[in-house]
Order: structure tokens, then C-alpha cells, then sequence
């Protein structure tokens, strides 16, 4: 009986998720990351413009950048009346873990992408 309890519950929050999201939201994003530089273990690596691509949808997040796929889970926080937070966590199913925060704008119908360990931030556009 308590297991069917603690499963309704957690069937319910899930529900409640789901409403909550904004479904303008979901849909693919696209932009170009600028060429930047970072450094790995004293050596320094140049990293070539390449394209980025998101897509959300009510269950799981999908991101694309140059050649490495990555797909996941998220969460979805009210910011203010036109800015919403997204925090993803990523994994290609092997061995590559990523956590990105994207800020979607509900007016631009855009995200913000910050940058971190170097890479520069960018926005992407809504392509549908």
C-alpha cells in the first residue's frame, strides 16, 4: 500500500512538471559558436566555429554541438515573467557527463547559452 502511495505521488509531481512547461518552449534551437581557445592539462587547444542545436521536448532535452550528440533530463524554474531557467543534465550513454544552464526568453523565443571552461556565450534561435 505505501508503495502505491509514494508511486501515485511521484506520478503526480511529474503531471504537475508537465503543466507547468511553457509550450512554446519546446521545439529545436540553433546557433553558431564563435571560434575560442581553452586550456587542457598545460596545453592549449583552438577550437574551430561550429554550429549548436538544441531541442526540447516535454520529456528530454537533446543537445548538439560540432560532432558530439547528447541527451538528458532537465528541469524547468520559473525566473521572472519572460525568462525561464534550464538545467539540463547530459550523457551520450557511454561515458561523457555534461550539466548546461540554458535561459529561455519567452518574448526573443530564444536561449541563452553560458559559456564555461572558455567557450564563449551564444543564443540560440527557435528554427520552428
Amino acid at each position: 500500500m505505501k508503495r502505491l502511495l509514494v508511486l501515485m505521488i511521484l506520478c503526480a509531481g511529474k503531471a504537475t512538471f508537465a503543466e507547468d512547461l511553457p509550450k512554446e518552449c519546446l521545439g529545436n534551437y540553433a546557433g553558431e559558436m564563435a571560434a575560442y581557445t581553452v586550456m587542457k592539462n598545460d596545453m592549449q587547444l583552438n577550437i574551430e566555429k561550429h554550429d549548436v542545436r538544441v531541442g526540447i521536448t516535454t520529456h528530454e532535452i537533446a543537445y548538439t554541438s560540432g560532432n558530439i550528440e547528447l541527451k538528458g533530463s532537465y528541469t524547468f524554474l520559473k525566473q521572472s515573467g519572460t525568462q525561464y531557467l534550464i538545467k539540463a543534465k547530459l550523457t551520450n550513454g557511454k561515458s561523457v557527463f555534461y550539466e548546461i544552464d540554458l535561459l529561455w526568453n519567452k518574448k526573443e523565443r530564444s536561449l541563452f547559452l553560458e559559456g564555461k571552461n572558455g567557450e564563449p556565450d551564444l543564443i540560440l534561435v527557435k528554427l520552428d
